[in-house]
């Protein structure tokens, strides 16, 4: 199901499985890592500013929101232009979805756009979001999906991206048990931003396990970014969801959502398709790029939406990858994962 309705999985192909083509994330504004930099906060970006953005990029307001129609076409036709057919944009409630300008972006640039259902984390939620219980966070992701979301007739293709804190918070299970309600109901496929710990997507995959998730059409987001341990790796991929490696081009290794981590380089995402490879989990791997601030797209000096075909495809090519996996990663997967069961 897309924005302009639902397509062909035949015809999904080249497809970015978790970024942002609008959005507004001033829920995450953290403050600087050097506190006398405080001002900088509220400067737009510019080329003078541009490198301490990269750093602080949760510290630049400016850098946070973008939602220029105009622009989004542009970045996106870039997009088109490498190859890419399919773009999920899991901008859920708390992220300032727009279905609207969603469906005129894909109607102008013909790039087929899966939009997201449900709630990202509870940081990003008014107070007292849950009161209302399961039943009525429930009725609103299957509004999203049989109706049209904020008031449109504009529909959800896929469930997430569905937040989850570390540690989880009780109200973003009540959440996740609706989302999974919603899930099951429908027969689309449930995205989850883990908690910033490696043993979070277990902690996660159990609980919606027990409530009876399809695992196997179930999506566990950030993995590059959550799991540095290769033996939770197996782990989680023994499990049987989707792994989605999807924070590509994102080169600031300083992470101030979580400064005792770190993230991790392009290689090493690389390095970890490898041993995904190696360990036969290949029918369960997802790429993105999540793009969610301004400095990753082209107009403001990023890499872009066609970073992983112009030049992470080439570079996994170069380090014998077959085409074959390759095309399972960019199309099959993608494809299989967002047929609705």
């Amino acid at each position: 199901m897309t924005v302009l309705g639902p397509i062909e999985p035949n015809t999904v192909g080249n497809t970015t499985t978790h970024d942002h083509i609008i959005i507004d994330f001033n829920a995450v504004l953290t403050e600087p890592i050097d506190s006398k930099d405080i001002s900088k906060m509220d400067e737009k970006i510019s080329i003078d500013n541009l490198g301490w953005v990269r750093f602080n990029w949760a510290s630049s307001k400016d850098n946070l929101k973008y939602d220029d129609l105009e622009d989004a076409c542009n970045e996106l036709n870039h997009y088109r232009n490498s190859g890419g057919k399919t773009i999920v944009d899991v901008t859920n409630i708390g992220l300032g979805r727009d279905p609207e300008k969603l469906k005129v972006i894909s109607s102008k640039t013909g790039i087929n756009i899966v939009m997201g259902s449900g709630f990202y984390v509870e940081l990003a939620q008014r107070k007292n979001y849950t009161s209302d219980g399961i039943e009525s966070l429930f009725e609103s992701i299957m509004k999203d999906i049989t109706i049209g979301a904020d008031d449109t007739s504009v529909k959800s293709g896929i469930i997430g991206e569905i937040g989850c804190s570390w540690p989880w918070t009780d109200n973003e299970k009540t959440v996740m048990e609706a989302s999974v309600l919603a899930h099951k109901t429908t027969g689309l496929p449930l995205l989850i931003h883990p908690g910033r710990d490696q043993y979070a997507p277990l902690e996660i995959i159990e609980f919606i396990d027990r409530l009876g998730a399809d695992l196997n059409h179930v999506v566990m987001g950030h993995i590059d970014r959550t799991i540095f341990d290769y033996s939770i790796l197996k782990e989680t991929a023994e499990t049987g969801v989707y792994l989605n490696l999807d924070l590509w081009g994102h080169e600031s290794q300083y992470y101030p959502l979580a400064p005792e981590t770190y993230m991790p380089g392009d290689h090493e995402r690389i390095k970890m398709i490898e041993f995904l490879i190696k360990n036969n989990f290949e029918d369960q791997i997802l790429l993105a790029h999540d793009i969610c601030t301004k400095h990753r797209l082209k107009k403001y000096g990023g890499h872009g939406f066609d970073h992983l075909l112009k030049r992470i495809v080439p570079w996994m090519e170069m380090r014998g990858i077959e085409d074959r996996i390759i095309n399972k990663m960019m199309i099959k997967n993608p494809a299989n994962m967002l047929t609705i069961q």
